[in-house]
């Protein structure tokens, strides 16, 4: 790996193939020597602002060309990008922007519309209007050691913390690198978010390896879209996490087939949904990824056996190149083989620390047992080494969950429950929903007096977190259980999860209300479900939307996207969308789709039960 810096292993591409396809999909494909024109204008349009080495600059941005320009151009200023996700709420953009304190803000002025509240001070700069820069060699190429983004993930103090990626750390991950292929044959779809770790394996596992990035500028795509593009861009490398895995497989495993490589990560991989990929896909390498942001995406991974029959848990395999993997014990010290500790990762994709969080930065990166001068993430999860050389995830020695394959710290959903000033305490835990789905957020609080205001409440959490870190339930209790210590007791707290089938409000009124009442219940993992309830107020997420855009396509003829479904989050208002168009007469589900609803459920028990405890 000669390459110092991504932006120099970028030029050494371009300068080999200037004319060979860098980015397709949606837009006219753009060659290298045009993807380097562009961010070459970019680059000298931030320096002439002065922004240089040690800045960071923002980008406010979906997936586009211009997004893979902007990137590419801040790292030839010698800054670092701060890519925010378009889909959090206003006040956890401030947050992200005061904390990151950009020099610059880059956005697409296509999202903002004339009443849209922006989170940064002063004047931003529109992407297009800096692909219009005068172009040429920006000042500084940066070194290996230097930050080449801030990724945000969720942190338990109560505020998400910015890991600080070198770029070595990403060179590491796509160059020299065996556990998958990379060149110029490869075709990589472009699927994740850009403040998601997992697309710098998309973008530059792609770009500097001289080969095709395939962009789905849509932000939240249908099943059916992505299996679209996946045909149309010949999409040949896939990254999902293992939700949008799992659905996949349940709703359009066809749309697969054309891959060479699938890799899935983010949380444990359901065993009979392996099982079925494995089958469908011959000529498919299926492999599991691990591995945290703080350690560039990616530290083990596992090319999983096609004779694979979905008997025992999935390892999370071996070391990839350039990466150390120990095992240690309460002292931190190495555990020999078979033995259960905490998985400790390091090497060139280790992160430089957490921005302007020194305290945690030490907590988190520790002393190498072994090397001097070294240091090792701990990562959390409770691993062993197996006989066979492969690390076995155990699952977790803290409170970190991952939702929709993103950390989720729960400290931080309830200290943000906290800070709303509607509640005294509040104890929040993860149980798995009732059709054995996709884990939920469940919060118990107790409220100063009277009766709980739940609707502000509610809106206090949408101003500060995430879809994916919205409580399913929020439950009043008179007191939260407390241990001998003082502390919560959260083994004590009541389960809610329950077979019993409650129509909350109203009856459903027609055909279709009662189909997408159906639905909704499989997909939220509960059966406690009213026509006038919020979609997202009772946990769901962008994932389980997903979901239930996927069943209404099959069982109604519509024209409904997955988009629109964020405009109608109550089952009274999707149903007279849906009245709007041309649909099928809807009698509730038809015998097909019962059928692969309970098949879909019973998957997800078997895989609930192969996960470690």
């Amino acid at each position: 790996m000669s390459a110092q810096s991504i932006p120099e292993a970028f030029a050494a591409i371009a300068a080999s193939a200037p004319q060979r396809i860098a980015l397709c999909g949606d837009g006219a494909p753009l060659s290298y020597a045009g993807l380097s024109s562009r961010a070459d204008a970019i680059a000298q349009t931030l320096v002439t602002r002065g922004v240089g080495p040690g800045d960071r600059v923002g980008l406010y941005a979906n997936r586009s060309a211009d997004a893979i320009a902007a990137l590419l151009g801040v790292l030839r200023s010698g800054a670092a990008y701060v890519p925010l996700d378009t889909s959090y709420p206003l006040n956890l953009l401030r947050y992200i922007y005061e904390d990151s304190a950009p020099a610059a803000m880059l956005v697409d002025t296509s999202l903002l519309k004339a009443d849209t509240p922006t989170f940064w001070n002063g004047e931003a700069l529109p992407v297009n209007a800096a692909l219009q820069g005068p172009g040429g060699a920006p000042t500084r190429m940066p070194s290996g050691a230097d930050p080449a983004c801030v990724m945000y993930t969720s942190g338990s103090s109560g505020r998400p913390k910015g890991v600080l990626v070198p770029h070595r750390a990403v060179l590491r991950l796509v160059l020299g690198n065996d556990y998958a292929q990379f060149g110029p044959e490869e075709t990589i779809l472009q699927l994740a978010p850009l403040s998601f770790d997992a697309s710098n394996f998309e973008i530059w596992g792609a770009l500097l390896n001289g080969g095709r990035l395939a962009i789905l500028s849509n932000p939240y795509p249908s099943l059916a879209e992505i299996g679209a593009a996946i045909a149309a861009q010949k999409v040949s490398t896939l990254w999902l996490t293992a939700g949008l895995f799992h659905l996949m497989v349940d709703n359009n495993l066809e749309g697969l087939a054309p891959l060479r490589q699938l890799i899935a990560g983010g949380d444990v991989l359901s065993p009979p949904h392996v099982v079925r990929a494995l089958k469908a896909l011959p000529a498919c390498r299926l492999i599991n990824g691990y591995g945290p942001t703080e350690n560039t995406t990616f530290s083990c991974c596992y090319t999983i056996p096609h004779d694979y029959q979905g008997d025992t848990a999935l390892p999370v395999g071996r070391a990839i190149r350039g990466t150390d993997t120990y095992v240690l014990d309460e002292h931190q010290q190495p555990l020999v083989a078979g033995s259960e500790g905490e998985l400790c990762v390091g090497g060139e994709g280790l992160a430089l620390g957490y921005l302007n969080r020194p305290e945690l930065t030490a907590q988190a990166f520790v002393a190498h047992p072994q090397r001097p001068g070294e240091r090792l993430y701990r990562t959390g999860d409770r691993a062993r080494v197996r006989v066979d050389g492969n690390l076995e995830f155990l699952g977790r020695i803290d409170r970190q969950v991952k939702i929709n394959g993103k950390r989720v710290e729960l400290d931080e959903i309830e200290a943000r429950l906290r800070a709303t000033g509607l509640v005294q305490d509040a104890a929040v835990v993860a149980e798995s929903a009732a059709n054995g789905g996709q884990r939920r957020i469940v919060a118990f609080v107790t409220a100063p007096a009277g009766a709980l205001d739940q609707d502000a409440l509610r809106r206090a959490l949408r101003a500060e977190l995430p879809d994916f870190m919205q409580p399913a339930t929020i439950t009043q209790l008179p007191a939260l259980p407390l241990a001998p210590t003082g502390k919560v007791d959260r083994a004590r707290l009541p389960h809610l999860v329950s077979g019993k089938t409650e129509v909350r409000g109203r009856a459903p009124q027609g055909a279709t209300e009662a189909l997408l009442l159906e639905v909704w219940k499989h997909a939220l993992g509960r059966n406690e479900v009213g026509v006038e309830d919020n979609f997202f107020d009772l946990g769901g997420t962008s994932l389980a939307l997903l979901e239930v855009h996927a069943s209404i396509s099959r069982s109604l003829a519509s024209d409904l996207t997955v988009i629109e479904m964020f405009q109608y989050p109550r089952i009274s208002a999707l149903a007279a969308r849906l009245a709007q168009s041309p649909v099928t007469p809807a009698t509730g589900l038809g015998a097909t789709e019962r059928a692969r609803l309970r098949e879909a459920a019973l998957s997800r028990r078997a895989a609930h039960k192969t996960q470690p405890r």
